[in-house]
């Protein structure tokens, strides 16, 4: 069974890319995307989406993170952050 999708959002080099397969472990997902802009399209189901943009998260209602809360996340679960 596959996973919901989750947006991670954060600046430019804060680290979502550096720290994106031990996120997407976290978070139970197999696939990334990186860099994601609002309105592009994207997979809705098992992966991690990375974008730069704070703002723009409607597709994304309850499934969406600041980096700081997944760095917290994988942190908590043991991985490398």
């Amino acid at each position: 069974m596959s996973n919901k999708s989750v947006l991670v959002y954060g600046p430019q080099g804060c680290g979502k890319s550096t720290h994106a397969d031990a996120i997407a472990k976290a978070l139970g997902l197999n696939k990334i995307h990186d860099d994601w802009e609002p309105g592009t399209p994207f997979a809705m189901l098992d992966t991690l989406i990375l974008t730069n943009d704070c703002e723009n998260h409607a597709p994304f209602t309850r499934r969406l993170m600041s980096f700081d809360q997944a760095k917290q996340l994988i942190n908590s679960q043991g991985e490398q952050a």
